[in-house]
């Protein structure tokens, strides 16, 4: 095992400290792949694909409206580019996390709220290790606080578009408004920017 450098150099001791909490993402990953496999029903996740979907959708549109107004992102931000973070929360882990809770979601009420309350722990219990270590940063408002209530929200969205899709995106775009109109982000930057765009033929 090697350990940090320990030479009087800021950059040196702040590329450890990157390369300490990108091991952490990566591992993360890693764990959340394992888990899936390894997971009784992950043959299944084929009927559920289209909320894996609904999930990864959901978060770019989220990475898109805040593009330059962050309430919360992954750290570090050192060699690799963030993005990169983001991208593999948002297409590997999130998405196995969601099948995993579609595929064992059981029957009766107290299974049922065992389940529920299992997940929004395991997200949040985790969301919060990870804001203690330095390695999820909050901005413009947000807090663990709006993540925890916003799981709360999000598992019941999941289910309902397992089973009734188009209602739970008829759901979703209020939600998305009120989240916008409350946390003060600023959409006209990103309006401009889409209708700025214009194809040009060549000259």
């Amino acid at each position: 095992m090697h350990s940090c450098p320990s030479y009087n150099s800021s950059s040196l001791i702040q590329k450890c400290d990157g390369k300490r909490r990108a091991v952490i993402h990566l591992l993360v990953t890693a764990i959340t792949i394992a888990c899936f496999f390894r997971s009784k029903n992950w043959r299944q996740s084929g009927r559920y694909h289209t909320t894996a979907l609904y999930m990864i959708v959901g978060n770019l549109l989220y990475l898109l409206l805040t593009a330059g107004f962050v309430l919360w992102r992954f750290s570090p931000e050192f060699e690799l580019l963030p993005i990169v973070f983001e991208l593999s929360y948002t297409f590997i882990v999130f998405p196995l996390t969601v099948l995993m809770f579609l595929n064992s979601y059981p029957q009766g009420r107290v299974h049922i709220a065992k389940h529920y309350a299992k997940w929004i722990l395991l997200y949040s219990g985790f969301e919060l290790v990870l804001a203690w270590n330095g390695r999820m940063l909050y901005g413009n408002g947000w807090n663990w606080y709006y993540s925890t209530a916003f799981d709360v929200l999000m598992f019941p969205m999941l289910l309902l578009h397992s089973r009734k899709p188009l209602i739970a995106y008829a759901v979703s775009v209020p939600i998305i408004i009120l989240l916008v109109w409350y946390f003060k982000v600023p959409i006209e930057p990103i309006a401009r920017a889409i209708l700025e765009t214009r194809w040009s033929p060549a000259n």
